[in-house]
């Protein structure tokens, strides 16, 4: 049961141990163009699906089963509040780069 629990554990957990690591990531090419603080747009997969619009807060690395994959944490904007969402990297569009302040 406890090996279960480390395999949970470990297969969701940020990644930080080395860059080699994170340049195999799946979208990691992706995630070079983007920064926090950038405008994305993305569709959830399906028919009916609606485009999204946000700013990214986090990116990040995690390992799905074997594989290091890039993910980012993004405040999703709709007409009331901010929702943070997790999105795959590859799914994202690029709208717009934050501006960068002295």
């Amino acid at each position: 049961m406890l090996f279960l629990a480390l395999a949970y554990i470990s297969m969701y957990s940020t990644m930080s141990d080395t860059e080699e690591k994170k340049e195999n990531a799946l979208g990691f090419k992706f995630a070079e163009q983007l920064n926090v603080g950038d405008l994305v747009t993305w569709k959830d997969l399906g028919k009916h699906s609606k485009k999204k619009f946000g700013i990214i807060k986090d990116l990040y690395t995690t390992i799905k089963g074997t594989r290091p994959v890039a993910y980012a944490r993004v405040f999703l904007l709709n007409n009331e509040t901010f929702v943070e969402e997790e999105v795959l990297i590859i799914r994202l569009k690029l709208l717009s780069k934050r501006e960068k302040r002295n």
